[in-house]
């Protein structure tokens, strides 16, 4: 088969949607039902202002941990630590077995390690003079 190929410009998130709808069906079909669940966790100040964050998204047995971040201001003091904490007690009570990331090497691999992550994959020179690092941590 000779299969054209086409850039979308103007139909981007339409075809984006498209796409991602049948991975999902064909994703269900070999695995069963994922049952997606957001988790978002904040750390505010006594201002109400964000000084922390989590992103994740938990599916079938794992919880992907997709942004963690602390204002500059507020490192070093647990907050990230806590945010951890937090992210895979809510995966122990939802039955998820594992938490996994991605961390670029100018960030924080020290810190997920120290938290029991184990590398399982590196990707060098992304971007160039750096590296991204995936981690997992089995939840027992």
């Amino acid at each position: 088969m000779n299969a054209a190929v086409t850039r979308e410009t103007e139909r981007q998130d339409s075809v984006a949607s498209e796409i991602r709808e049948k991975i999902i069906r064909f994703n269900v079909e070999q695995a069963g039902e994922p049952h997606d669940a957001r988790v978002v966790l904040s750390v505010r100040n006594s201002k109400g202002d964000l000084i922390g964050g989590l992103v994740a998204i938990g599916f079938w047995n794992g919880l992907f941990i997709d942004l963690v971040w602390i204002d500059e201001a507020h490192r070093r003091r647990g907050i990230g630590r806590s945010l951890m904490h937090a992210a895979e007690s809510e995966a122990r009570s939802k039955g998820w077995e594992v938490c996994f990331l991605s961390t670029f090497s100018f960030q924080a691999p020290d810190f997920y390690k120290n938290l029991g992550y184990e590398p399982f994959g590196e990707l060098k020179g992304m971007p160039r003079g750096h590296s991204r690092t995936w981690f997992a941590k089995w939840l027992k």
